[in-house]
């Protein structure tokens, strides 16, 4: 921001604690203010225009919640918003510098390595807001501050819900910087982010925008039936750069790359992947926010950053398809009969595909592998397979695959979700007899669900419903897609434990069960399917979080013990009563229950790691799988189970 103009006749001297001290700007949302908060810092007030539906404003002002999820070492701080005299206020640290479109009015255009940075910086800032489920709508010279620690992108996602719901017929944005699309249809997705970004390039480069200034009719036109014009900027860019550029302004948003592909293009995927590992490291290297530490409310004038010290680190971090937020591993139990019956030994090998990976498998196994997920980060790719008889056929690329029992129905559950989703987070359902799938929406953007787990009948699916935060995924609840009606319920828990553990089926599918913690102690929770709490089970330690926690006949549960922490600990369902110890070496992780009188562990001492079966006083029965260390981890191989 280049200045600030003295308040005017009319404009409060405060807006809620904040003092104002004079006028950043003013745009068709509200005005900015330069204010001043109790301890003397510097922040931005934006205080938007009366809206008289209450309902809009309510909804807006939750809506704000979405941008905290922007990746925190590309955003300001985030430090309050609220209403005052029914008009919402959003806070945000001040940023100081001049717009793009100041600058390059009283500077000129940038050139060479200026604007290669300016390129990366933009690109990082929406990744990071794309990621968030965020669409910013309005990118342009005036959205991008040139900071003193690298150029910021501001006012992302703001319009979303407020505009929308006051005139919803209105095409929101600047016309020299729209997409053809949301002229022509209104529909606005990140695509139109990236085609506003190519034309905020070619004005830094140039000083005009790629359609013209003129009147809003012509510039329309142009943007709906023309091609950019670019003039002599190919002797100007690099190569690359103006490639990407034309590729971002393609008229149809299919065909233009997501942020991330760019960023990529951008900073050349060869060079890239050398670093991935060293610059996620530094990127998710940050101080951990604490519930009382973190802003209580979120704000408007949230900006991107993308300085030069961070530019590289924040890309890596963000183009790492596993991040902090890759879901929790899990499987699923389903079972009608007792059996304490020592497993009997193998018969068969099976190889995973594209793997060195092998199953140890016998058919009378009550358990069996039926899919699988498969990273191979130096390919890039994420294969999903499951499984037909004897063999794994490739079903989906990058989602969490799970049978029913007894086969009728596969569930497929994104397990790396879109950069900016829709309005809703999906499933897809395949009915396998006849090839029929349904995409069911699942839960409302930004929430996420992962951890599916199929009901003991097969008509039932569990998946856990996640909050994105700066720490990661929370747990906050559970939704119950019913397959035959293609129907789902989402249900809010307090689950009393901020972390990313999966809810699971409670015995007889009549609740779910979830870990809790009370005192800093560990414990088990069991809900109704409304919601409500029914029982806890106090202290008992951490519950499986990857394969039902009970026995098949939910006579028993295990966990990891209090004390000590490498035993697991066999409590009776009925009472809570804790009835054995098993011991395990250290480096060894519960899984579940094989049968009722075998444990499911992974072995993580051994090389190759393995799954074996494990009886009550600790001696291992059977070796069902082998992995190499290489292929091990939910990072890179996550295996599913459905019990017949």
């Amino acid at each position: 921001m280049t200045g600030i103009a003295p308040l005017r006749t009319g404009d409060p001297p405060r807006i809620g604690p904040y003092r104002l001290l004079g006028r950043l700007g003013q745009g068709g949302q509200g005005a900015v203010f330069l204010g001043t908060a109790d301890d003397r810092r510097r922040v931005a007030v934006k205080l938007l225009h009366a809206n008289r539906d209450d309902a809009a404003t309510a909804r807006f002002l939750r809506e704000i919640e979405i941008l905290r999820q922007v990746s925190a070492f590309c955003t300001a701080q985030v430090l309050d918003t609220g209403l005052v005299d029914g008009r919402p206020y959003i806070v945000s640290e001040y940023v100081s510098g001049p717009t793009l479109h100041d600058a390059v009015a009283a500077e000129g255009v940038l050139r060479g390595g200026r604007l290669r940075r300016l390129a990366a910086g933009t690109l990082t800032a929406l990744v990071a807001i794309h990621r968030a489920g965020v669409v910013h709508r309005d990118f342009k010279p005036s959205n991008v501050l040139l900071a003193g620690d690298g150029p910021r992108v501001i006012d992302f996602g703001i319009a979303r819900d407020m505009d929308a719901a006051a005139t919803s017929s209105r095409a929101i944005g600047t016309p020299p910087y729209m997409a053809p699309e949301q002229f022509a249809s209104g529909n606005v997705g990140p695509e139109a982010d990236l085609f506003a970004w190519a034309a905020t390039m070619v004005f830094a480069a140039s000083g005009r925008p790629p359609f013209g200034q003129d009147t809003i009719p012509s510039i329309i036109y142009r943007v709906l039936n023309e091609p950019p014009h670019l003039g002599d900027l190919h002797h100007e860019l690099d190569a690359d750069l103006h490639d990407l550029i034309t590729a971002c302004l393609d008229k149809d948003p299919r065909r233009r790359p997501t942020a991330r592909q760019a960023l990529l293009r951008l900073l050349g995927a060869r060079r890239l992947r050398p670093l991935l590992k060293a610059g996620t490291a530094a990127a998710t290297d940050q101080p951990v926010q604490t519930p009382a530490t973190r802003p209580k409310k979120a704000a408007i004038r949230i900006a991107a950053s993308a300085t030069a010290a961070l530019t590289l680190a924040g890309a890596l971090y963000l183009l790492n398809p596993l991040r902090t937020d890759t879901p929790p591993q899990s499987t699923t139990t389903v079972s009608s009969r007792p059996d304490t019956s020592p497993p009997l030994p193998a018969t068969r090998r099976l190889r995973l595909p594209g793997l060195r990976a092998t199953l140890h498998e016998n058919p009378a196994d009550p358990i069996r592998v039926t899919s699988l997920l498969h990273v191979d980060r130096a390919a890039g790719t994420t294969h999903t397979y499951a499984r037909t008889d004897d063999t794994f056929r490739q079903v989906a690329e990058a989602h969490e695959a799970l049978p029913s029992p007894g086969g009728e129905w596969l569930a497929l559950v994104p397990w790396l979700k879109p950069e900016t989703p829709g309005a809703n987070d999906t499933l897809r359902l395949i009915k396998i007899a006849t090839g029929e799938e349904f995409q069911i929406p699942v839960a409302r953007t930004p929430l996420r669900t992962f951890a599916p787990y199929w009901s003991a009948d097969g008509r039932r699916l569990l998946l856990t419903l996640y909050e994105p935060t700066p720490r990661g995924l929370l747990a906050i609840g559970f939704v119950i897609v019913d397959a035959p009606t293609a129907k789902a319920t989402t249900i809010m828990a307090d689950t009393a434990d901020r972390s990313d553990t999966s809810f699971m089926w409670a015995p007889g599918d009549t609740g779910v069960t979830h870990r809790f913690t009370h005192n800093s102690a560990v414990g088990l929770r069991v809900f109704d399917l409304h919601g409500n709490p029914v029982r806890d089970y106090p202290n008992v330690g951490e519950p499986s979080h990857r394969e039902s926690t009970y026995t098949p006949t939910a006579t028993h549960f295990a966990t990891t013990c209090p004390k000590p922490p490498t035993s697991i600990c066999i409590w009776n369902t009925h009472t809570g009563h804790h009835e054995t110890t098993v011991p395990v070496p250290t480096g060894t992780t519960l899984i579940g229950w094989y049968n009722d009188a075998n444990l499911l562990i992974a072995d993580e001492t051994h090389t190759p790691r393995r799954i074996v079966a494990l009886d009550l006083t600790g001696r291992i029965t059977r070796v069902l799988a082998e992995i190499p260390t290489a292929e091990y981890g939910p990072s890179k191989l996550l295996l599913r189970l459905t019990r017949r």
